[in-house]
């Protein structure tokens, strides 16, 4: 009578590409990995960045066939012996590689290149991409968005109302002078002061209005045709030429608005790096 012993596959490392030799796998920490070897023939096995064997962390069954050495991207092997078959196992900051250095075959030509790919470290980076989704999404919520569309301004003296925006951006501002100098649209987010021109026309110069009367030109960047005013003020002048528009904010808070998103691009927020994962803070 016979008595049968079970049989323990082998994961067999398949060509990454067009070559071959550079062959790839799934890491497993409960598998073994077949790598194929002849004389006169080397193989690397290539760990993730970051990762690399650690003190004491290789151990070979047949030390007096095979050349082993160590660097900061894996291993390198190189058999000394015809028939070097036999077991290696490193040990790195990381994992644990269970390999059986084996001869080549008609199913596995010889190895040069062992890669892998890591299930776990994609399942970890998944992870803190939806931490960071969350927290971003977190700190958009408490502050205002600038208004999805915004109602153009209309005669002297009348406020710039928005059209059906649901944000809490002010847009309480008044105007009185040449009105066709007036933005298509106008807010401030308790940051920024956005003079949006949606036309054809030259843009004009925008001052702020000063404690003592005086004027000055803001700071300001271009967002498509929309001018973003580098802060928000009591009021505003802008000028043209001899033309001139004064705007006067009915909705001015000296203390501003404070900023929880901690970040001055609209649609971002500055997170801290536990939400982050290793990356720090993220848009």
């Amino acid at each position: 009578m016979c008595a049968s012993a079970p049989a323990f596959a082998l994961n067999t490392p398949r060509s990454c590409g067009a070559d071959p030799h550079v062959q790839c796998a799934a890491y497993d920490p409960e598998q073994v990995y077949r790598v194929a070897t002849m004389p006169g023939r080397a193989v690397m096995i290539q760990f993730e960045p970051g990762e690399h064997i650690i003190n004491n962390g290789a151990g070979i069954g047949d030390s007096k066939a095979w050349n082993l050495a160590m660097n900061d991207s894996g291993a390198l092997l190189k058999p000394g012996a015809i028939e070097p078959e036999t077991n290696l196992v490193l040990v790195t900051n990381r994992r644990t590689y269970t390999l059986a250095l084996a001869d080549v075959s008609r199913s596995q030509p010889a190895t040069w290149v062992l890669r892998f790919d890591y299930p776990d470290t994609r399942a970890k980076a998944t992870a803190a991409q939806l931490r960071r989704q969350q927290a971003v999404a977190s700190a958009l919520g408490k502050v205002p968005a600038a208004p999805a569309g915004a109602g153009r301004a209309e005669a002297a003296g009348t406020a710039v109302q928005g059209a059906g925006s649901a944000t809490d951006a002010n847009m309480r501002y008044m105007m009185r002078g040449d009105h066709a100098l007036a933005p298509t649209a106008l807010w401030d987010d308790g940051r920024f002061t956005y003079f949006k021109y949606a036309t054809a026309r030259d843009l004009p110069t925008i001052f702020t209005k000063l404690p003592d009367g005086g004027e000055a030109t803001v700071n300001f960047h271009m967002e498509g045709d929309t001018v973003v005013v580098h802060e928000v003020s009591k009021a505003f002048v802008i000028r043209y030429g001899q033309s001139v528009l004064g705007i006067r904010n009915d909705g001015y808070s000296p203390e501003g608005r404070y900023n929880a998103s901690g970040s001055s691009i609209p649609g971002t927020a500055r997170i801290e790096r536990m939400h982050a994962g290793s990356s720090g803070a993220e848009n």
